[in-house]
């Protein structure tokens, strides 16, 4: 991700990694949008909104994440 705070961000069935941080969340899609709501963890009751831009690029509020291949 570029942005603020240059990261990888994996997300998996149930969860995501970022620096190292494993958490577990649920995924809510609608349209173009996946809502991620954490379930633990210090994100904990947030949930932030991706937005499919093309099949390589989401959209967040922290900047732009890009497929790494």
């Amino acid at each position: 991700m570029s942005g603020l705070m240059p990261m990888t961000v994996q997300f998996r069935k149930g969860e995501t990694e970022t620096m190292g941080i494993i958490e577990k969340v649920s995924y809510k899609i609608s349209g173009n949008d996946v809502l991620v709501t954490y379930e633990d963890g210090i994100m904990k009751g947030t949930t932030m909104r991706y937005t499919i831009a093309d099949k390589d690029t989401v959209k967040t509020e922290l900047g732009l994440l890009q497929r790494v291949k």
